[in-house]
Parts: C-alpha cells; sequence; structure tokens
C-alpha cells in the first residue's frame, strides 16, 4: 500500500517536533511538505535530529502544496495564519486535520463547505489526544444525569488563547447536551470576572502557568455528591498516533467532519 503524503504546517512547534519524527520514521506515511517560522530553508531532518529527508522547511504554505501529491495536510500552527493554512489545502483538493484551536468558526464552515465542494474532509479537532476525545464523550453522558458543572483548566504561559480550545469545545458538548437545569448563580457581590468565562451555561477558569502543559477538569455537581473529571496531558507525544490515525481515516470522509469514532480503536 502506497503511502499516505502530509504536509505538516507548524512543523517547528512541541507537537510537529512529536509528530514529524513519527512520520518520517513510519513507512506507512511520508512526509512531502513542511510549513514553521524557524529554520525555512533548512532540511526537515536535520530539524528533527535526524538524517536528511529531501523537504525542506517553508514559510509558506502553497509552496509546501506545490506538485507535492499531497494527501492531507496536518495543522498544528497558530490561529492568525491557521485558516489559510486549512483553506489553502482543500482549495487544492487536500483533505486537513484542523488541530489549531481558537480559529475562527466561520471560517472553518467555510473551509468544511470548500472541503464539500471538493471531495475531501475536513476534521476539526480541538484536542486530538485520546484521553481528550474521550472527555468530550464523557461530559455528554454526564451531562444528562448532573446539571451543575464549571470547568477549571490550565497551559503554559506562552499559549495564545484563553480559554482552551479543548475547555471550549468541553462546554460546547455539555451545552448542546440535554439534561438537568443548572442551580441558579446566586452570586451578586465582590468581583464578577472571579467566576471565570460564561460560555453558554459553563464557567471556565483559565490557568496559565509555566509547568502546565495540558490540564482540565470539569467537576459536575448536585447536592451531596460531586464528580470531576481529570485531564492531565504531559507532553506533545500523546498526540502522535491520534493525529496520525486521523490523518488515515480522514480520507473516507467529505466536508467537514467533527467526530471520527473509529479513532478510539486500539490498533495502531
Amino acid at each position: 500500500m502506497a503511502p499516505i503524503k502530509i504536509v505538516f504546517t507548524g512543523a517547528t512547534g512541541s507537537v510537529g517536533q512529536s509528530v514529524i519524527p513519527a512520520i518520517i520514521r513510519r513507512p506507512e506515511y511520508e512526509l512531502v511538505g513542511a510549513v514553521g517560522r524557524r529554520r525555512a530553508g533548512d532540511d526537515v531532518g536535520l530539524i528533527m535530529g535526524m538524517d536528511p529527508i529531501g523537504v525542506r522547511l517553508t514559510t509558506d504554505v502553497h509552496e509546501a502544496l506545490a506538485g507535492s501529491g499531497a494527501q492531507v495536510l496536518i495543522d498544528y500552527s497558530s490561529p492568525s495564519v491557521a485558516t489559510g493554512y486549512c483553506r489553502a489545502a482543500v482549495e487544492q483538493g487536500v483533505a486537513v486535520i484542523m488541530a489549531t484551536t481558537a480559529m475562527d468558526r466561520g471560517e472553518v464552515e467555510e473551509i468544511g463547505r470548500i472541503a464539500e465542494r471538493n471531495g475531501v474532509g475536513a476534521f476539526v479537532a480541538p484536542n486530538l489526544t485520546l484521553v481528550g476525545q474521550l472527555t468530550f464523550r464523557i461530559v455528554e453522558m454526564v451531562k444528562r444525569y448532573i446539571g451543575d458543572v464549571e470547568i477549571v483548566e490550565g497551559h503554559r504561559n506562552a499559549k495564545l488563547d484563553s480559554p482552551s480550545g479543548t475547555s471550549l469545545e468541553t462546554a460546547a458538548r455539555i451545552n448542546h447536551t440535554p439534561g438537568p437545569p443548572q442551580t441558579p448563580d446566586q452570586t451578586r457581590l465582590g468581583m464578577p470576572e472571579s467566576r471565570g468565562a460564561q460560555v453558554g451555561g459553563v464557567r471556565i477558569h483559565s490557568m496559565r502557568m509555566p509547568s502546565l502543559f495540558d490540564h482540565q477538569e470539569v467537576i459536575f455537581s448536585r447536592p451531596g455528591e460531586l464528580l470531576s473529571i481529570r485531564l492531565e496531558v504531559f507532553n506533545s507525544e500523546a498526540f502522535v498516533d491520534p493525529t496520525l490515525k486521523a490523518a488515515r481515516l480522514i480520507l473516507s470522509h467529505r466536508g467537514l467532519v467533527r467526530e471520527l469514532p473509529s479513532l478510539f480503536d486500539a490498533d495502531y
């Protein structure tokens, strides 16, 4: 079977430095292009501390895609450029894994429409780890039984967006799931911002600290009992297998995709 040809954007970021070596090492995948902000012009293999692979890093997504034969673009870049990268890919008939958070919702929907017209898939993946994807499913189940819920999330100080994409997706899943109503919040005095950001019916409290990588706790409560669902990702290795499996699965989809159910199958 021919390898799946991949262009990776955000190549010199923390996730790229874990996923790209895995792409290079695994015969079922082939890196055919890479976009990043540092060391443009250098061989990507050398950037990753490996042997040269004949693919040079560029800052231009069109250059990375041109003549590459790419089938999938995996994006772990930044909100300011991610939509442009993903749009460029689907316009050329290349499927996308949209793993950058804080992308404009309207632009994401437009990318999905272009992907649909061009017969390729566009997977929206705000947390492409197994624990992240499981969390999205679990909170939907719990919300059917418990109405009161708040989220505490934490990332490194360098993270650009707040609240995190993981917490926003978690809140969206909770808000869209039927269940008991929230107990009315009686807070009237003090500092309103101390109650966190109100996202639909869910409060999100964000921490930014050097020692955090990807932390989230979803706290459900009812009289006399409490259920805490904690997500802890310690490093970018957790993104490798789900990301590469998503790159394979998206090839059989068309248009905007928010679920890849078989991503949970332990066959990688």
